[in-house]
């Protein structure tokens, strides 16, 4: 069950995740616009985003652990954060980071899904092998 809904909100220069609110898992966000956001370290497990704009926006380091994510695009955002099991769906990705993180560790996310989507930035989804 949702924590919160939110419907064609603007967020433009955010410095802070708090200044989205405290919780974020479960959310949904439906027609929301997110532009030249500082949002490292979110934790926005089990949330859904649908026909979002992400544009200039850092998610380094954030926790989106089975997140979803329908019709959005990611246009020159820092996606190196945790994805891990999240679901995208139509999504464009154009001129975002994925690489290494700022200790040199590699971006993973495992197990994570892309459905017709549409990239010029590589993903790093990697597949979780059976123990």
């Amino acid at each position: 069950m949702p924590h919160s809904i939110h419907t064609g909100e603007t967020f433009k220069k955010l410095t802070k995740a708090e200044q989205l609110g405290k919780d974020l898992e479960n959310s949904i966000w439906v027609d929301c616009e997110f532009s030249h956001c500082a949002l490292d370290g979110l934790q926005i497990y089990g949330a859904i985003f649908t026909r979002c704009h992400f544009e200039k926006v850092s998610l380094y380091w954030c926790s989106a652990f089975q997140a979803t994510f329908i019709d959005c695009k990611f246009l020159r955002c820092d996606l190196r954060g945790d994805f891990i099991e999240a679901r995208f769906i139509r999504c464009g990705f154009d001129q975002c980071e994925t690489g290494d993180n700022n200790l040199g560790g590699k971006t993973e996310w495992t197990n994570a899904v892309t459905v017709e989507c549409v990239t010029s930035t590589p993903l790093p989804i990697i597949q979780r092998e059976d123990e």
